[in-house]
C-alpha cells in the first residue's frame, strides 16, 4: 500500500527545499510568539504559583528548541545545493 500522494513524489527537489523552509520559517515565527506566552505565564508578586511548570523551566525549554531550530536550519543551508538539485526519495 502507497502511503505517499503522488503528487508529493512529483515535487522537485527545490520545491521540496522551499516547502521545508517555509516550515522552519513558520516554526521559528511560532517559537516567537511562544516567548510572548512564556512572558505571560509569570504570576503577580506575592501569588501562590498555580502552574505545572516554573516560568524559568518554560523559558529554558524554549531555549533548547530554538537552538535545535537554528541548528536544524544551518545544517540544511549547509547542504542547500544537494537538495535542490537531487531529488528526494519518498517511498
Amino acid at each position: 500500500m502507497d502511503l505517499v500522494p503522488e503528487f508529493v513524489k512529483s515535487l522537485t527537489g527545490k520545491s521540496r527545499y522551499e516547502a521545508l523552509m517555509g516550515n522552519v520559517q513558520g516554526l521559528s515565527m511560532l517559537m516567537d510568539g511562544a516567548k510572548s506566552l512564556i512572558k505571560g505565564c509569570e504570576p503577580p508578586p506575592g501569588t501562590l504559583y498555580q502552574f505545572a511548570a516554573r516560568v524559568e523551566e518554560l523559558e529554558d525549554a524554549h531555549k533548547q528548541a530554538v537552538e535545535a531550530l537554528r541548528a536544524f536550519h544551518t545544517r540544511v543551508k549547509t547542504y542547500e545545493a544537494d537538495l535542490v538539485a537531487k531529488p528526494w526519495k519518498v517511498s
